[in-house]
């Protein structure tokens, strides 16, 4: 390592060290969360969408992308500023005045200058906010045109990237990974199986893997929709995009360690779980859940999307915690890691109740062929499609998807009377494999859940 990194590295360490006992750590989780995310975000494969040709992005505005952007552009500079010291601030602020007021209008702005020539985190944090307060005000110009094209948004991405990149520190903090002032193993069980692995690089490996999942987890507290303000919902997409890009490179590692490494069996198997389960779950937020989420203007639609990926992906990642640690210690709950930690089983039994009052509301349709068992109807199948679809495999949300449709455009009595036979015959397929669940056997062959 070069004297210079060493450097580098001393004045972050000292820094965040200062953030730690001022109680603003976590400021700074959430500043480098949003800059990664720009970086994520503006690579189409990242974002919650159907996948696009090269054509089709050529005609589609990119608009309401621009706008998400924005918001969070000027959140970074917000962040930016509880960042530094009041003292900082107001002399920040001193500093400029003089020198602007001073200046030649001809000659480069001395503030800029002299922070560019200036070697400190600090120094860092103050070039970063006067960049994006200059690009808010440009992304607050073009969310005024009606169309804002491909190549546009590709050059915004470009521009936010290298005035990221621009300042050492900032590029440190994005490079550097794990930091100990906020990514660690918050569990103390998990922690004490972890050290306990005898093999050295099965026990690094297990430690990465593990702080790669808390370290989505802390990012899905950034995008829990009950954190939100109403107005701040839709940027939570920027989020999701760079959790969706985190856990596809968290997954390279692990098959990367999986040929490297003479894994036991039954962890070589959890981890082969994870590569083929994990993409199944970030394809249901980004290309279901959230995709085309501009077209939606409703506040509760869109907050119950934002929950639904949220819900999804913290599931999916407590239960692959869980799961990794149950491999070393046969036994563990996921209450002793989580305080909230909803199991399979009960996600399973909540999707069979909801399955079985949906086949009672088509059943009451059925017999009183009335308007108010109709309007009934339809408020139940938007219902389980906002709240249960999610618990479902990815594989069936097409077939009710295509059911919900149906049901909700039909305007007659005897045109959704024949949709409801086709569609109680579907729900009975449907409750039939819920009710296979290995999770589910147990419960039911006890007759404490009897079929209805």
């Amino acid at each position: 390592m070069s004297d210079r990194s060493e450097f580098l590295i001393g004045q972050m360490s000292r820094w965040i060290d200062d953030l730690s006992r001022s109680g603003r750590v976590e400021h700074l989780f959430e500043l480098e969360m949003w800059l990664k995310s720009f970086e994520r975000y503006f690579r189409i494969s990242n974002q919650p969408q159907a996948r696009e040709s090269t054509h089709a992005l050529a005609l589609r505005s990119f608009y309401e992308e621009v706008a998400l952007v924005a918001h969070a552009v000027h959140r970074v500079t917000q962040l930016c500023t509880r960042l530094a010291s009041e003292d900082q601030v107001n002399q920040e602020r001193f500093d400029k005045y003089v020198e602007n007021f001073l200046r030649d209008g001809d000659v480069t702005d001395p503030y800029i200058a002299r922070l560019l020539h200036q070697s400190s985190p600090q120094a860092g944090l103050a070039l970063l906010r006067e960049g994006f307060e200059d690009i808010y005000l440009i992304l607050s110009e073009l969310t005024k045109l009606s169309r804002v094209p491909y190549p546009t948004f590709q050059s915004i991405g470009r521009l936010i990237y290298r005035e990221i990149r621009r300042d050492e520190y900032l590029a440190l903090l994005m490079d550097k990974k794990f930091k100990p002032a906020y990514d660690r193993i918050p569990s103390e069980r998990v922690s004490e199986i972890v050290h306990r692995v005898e093999d050295k690089n099965t026990r690094r490996l297990l430690a990465k893997v593990f702080l790669e999942f808390f370290r989505l987890l802390h990012y899905l507290e950034f995008a829990d929709p009950k954190k939100r303000k109403s107005g701040e919902l839709r940027m939570t997409v920027l989020i999701f995009s760079l959790i969706t890009s985190e856990a596809r490179t968290m997954l390279d590692f692990i098959q990367r360690g999986m040929m490297l490494l003479n894994l036991s069996q039954p962890l070589k198997d959890t981890l082969d779980s994870f590569v083929y389960c994990i993409p199944l779950e970030l394809k249901k937020v980004i290309h279901s859940e959230l995709s085309d989420l501009h077209f939606y203007n409703r506040a509760d639609t869109i907050y119950i999307r934002i929950e639904n990926s949220h819900g999804i992906l913290r599931d999916c990642f407590q239960q692959s915690v869980l799961q990794l640690a149950q491999v070393l210690e046969p036994g563990l709950e996921g209450k002793q890691i989580f305080a909230q930690f909803e199991t399979k089983l009960e996600q399973s039994l909540a999707l069979r109740e909801s399955l079985v009052r949906l086949m009672e509301t088509v059943h009451l349709f059925q017999r009183t062929r009335g308007e108010d068992s109709a309007s009934m109807l339809k408020r139940s199948v938007a219902e389980f499609y906002e709240r249960s679809l999610k618990n479902l495999m990815y594989r069936d949300w097409g077939g009710f998807e295509l059911f919900f449709g149906e049901i909700l455009k039909c305007e007659s009595i005897p045109g959704l009377m024949q949709i409801a036979h086709r569609f109680e015959t579907y729900l009975v397929t449907l409750l039939r494999e819920v009710s296979k669940r290995a999770v589910l056997q147990e419960v039911l062959s006890d007759g404490r859940h009897n079929m209805h």
